[in-house]
């Protein structure tokens, strides 16, 4: 049997969670891609009503599915009320807020599930690099 030193276990471990981000990314973009007329709606009812749009979710398109978490992250903030600047002196608009937040659950859920993954995948993330840092120190 091969002996576990910590430096198996850690490189290991790494791989292990490299795999799962690898995974969980290829599941969230799949998941936004089975809603992104639902996105496409919302955004475009959003822009007809002339709210306040961020300039990355006003330019998402050229990103592709690297910048789903950035398309989906100025609904998620409407959603929750955090209060965000429009520009250095002007905060979004009240109707923009009120506007998300009444919305269906059902137009809305999907993006808050979305949001949580997103989240999940930051704290895998963050683990793989702090594994990563300590395997690093081991190896030296």
């Amino acid at each position: 049997m091969p002996c576990l030193s910590l430096t198996n276990v850690t490189l290991l471990a790494l791989v292990i969670l490299f795999a799962a981000l690898v995974i969980m990314d290829f599941y969230s973009s799949c998941y936004f891609r089975k809603h992104e007329n639902d996105y496409k709606l919302l955004l475009s009812e959003y822009r007809q009503r002339g709210y306040d749009l961020d300039l990355m979710t006003n330019y998402e398109s050229f990103f592709g599915s690297l910048a789903n978490y950035q398309k989906i992250i100025w609904f998620v903030r409407l959603r929750k009320g955090v209060k965000m600047k429009f520009s250095k002196d002007r905060n979004v608009q009240v109707e923009a807020y009120q506007f998300v937040q009444s919305l269906p659950e059902e137009r809305i859920s999907w993006i808050l599930k979305l949001h949580r993954r997103y989240k999940a995948q930051a704290l895998l993330f963050t683990l793989w690099l702090l594994t990563g840092i300590i395997f690093l120190n081991i190896v030296k």
